[in-house]
């Protein structure tokens, strides 16, 4: 993206910018590339250009300090919604656990805000739906009881109450004794797995102590 700040931006006339080349790209171009006099170059979208008060941006057309300031600003959430949609396109998020990855990255807190409030809006950040799945997929694979599940949705970001009702809705009676049946029988078929060492390893794994017992017939 070249460098996000020109050597020698000043409010003087003297000292203005002008843009050297603005070359386009995509399948039909939607999105600039444009490098200034000092050698600096921003990317972003042309969609939405004058909304940021560019009315046109070509070779020759002189900039001042702030609008280059604007440019590196586009420049900047260009690139960090590309980022986003990398990370959510690998796998599902929370909101604190994608933020907390595009932070790590040193993108701007402001404009990470502002980017997560766009993918909430447009549907592609939602932490209910994103816990719910997560407990689902979580029973099916690794059966566990509530405080694993609850300790795992914390870890990935999701807010306490959220947490809590998500987990609570799919951790019914039900669910919980097929997975602690479950995982029972996938464990007894150790060699060394005794019933005290089942009934440990059932209750680590977050089971009530009543429906182990149950289980075990103890």
């Amino acid at each position: 993206m070249g460098r996000p700040e020109p050597a020698a931006a000043s409010s003087s006339p003297s000292a203005r910018l002008r843009v050297q080349s603005v070359t386009r790209s995509g399948t039909i171009g939607e999105r600039l590339c444009v490098t200034l006099s000092d050698g600096s170059s921003f990317s972003f979208p042309e969609a939405g250009l004058q909304d940021h008060g560019f009315a046109a941006l070509a070779p020759g057309v002189e900039l001042e300090e702030q609008a280059v300031c604007r440019l590196g600003t586009l420049a900047r959430a260009s690139e960090l919604r590309d980022r986003a949609l990398r990370l959510l396109a690998g796998g599902a998020h929370s909101t604190r656990g994608l933020e907390r990855k595009l932070l790590a990255r040193g993108a701007d807190p402001d404009l990470v805000a502002a980017e997560l409030r766009r993918l909430a809006a447009c549907g592609l950040l939602d932490d209910r739906a994103y816990a719910e799945a997560w407990v689902r997929q979580r029973l099916a694979r690794h059966p566990e009881g509530l405080g694993p599940l609850l300790a795992g949705l914390r870890r990935h970001g999701v807010p306490r109450e959220l947490a809590e009702e998500a987990v609570r809705a799919q951790l019914t009676e039900e669910a919980e004794r097929e997975g602690v049946t479950a995982l029972a029988e996938k464990l007894r078929c150790r060699s060394d797995m005794t019933p005290e060492r089942l009934e440990a390893a059932l209750a680590r794994r977050g089971f009530r102590r009543s429906l182990i017992r149950e289980l075990l017939g103890g």
